[in-house]
């Protein structure tokens, strides 16, 4: 593990349904004292910066990424996640637009985005 898995923030509860683990130089608590929280099988993970995409449990171990999001298995339908995730890196591109909790009830689709 990298010295920057010392310092790892929670977002909401982890272990939770949705949660998220960023990297934040001022926190002091560990990726390992959260990974004991959650069995990482029983979740989806997506990078939470950038391009989001799922990731592997290796890149979860090296904290390649400032943030990661986990969608539990159970209650979220992957197809449905990256279906906004999708959107996300297609439509909005650096304006914030990152996943960050668990999507709305519709398709994205139906945005209309008017400039």
């Amino acid at each position: 593990m990298s010295l920057k898995t010392n310092h790892i923030e929670n977002g909401r509860p982890v272990g939770g349904d949705c949660f998220k683990l960023e990297y934040v130089r001022k926190y002091n608590k560990t990726l390992e004292s959260h990974l004991k929280k959650f069995n990482y099988n029983d979740y989806w993970v997506l990078k939470s910066s950038n391009r989001q995409r799922l990731v592997t449990y290796e890149d979860l171990l090296e904290f390649k990424y400032s943030g990661y999001i986990f969608f539990k298995k159970d209650l979220y339908d992957i197809d449905k996640i990256m279906i906004w995730v999708d959107w996300f890196n297609d439509n909005i591109k650096g304006k914030s637009g990152y996943l960050n909790k668990p999507t709305p009830p519709f398709n994205p689709k139906k945005i209309k985005i008017v400039v």
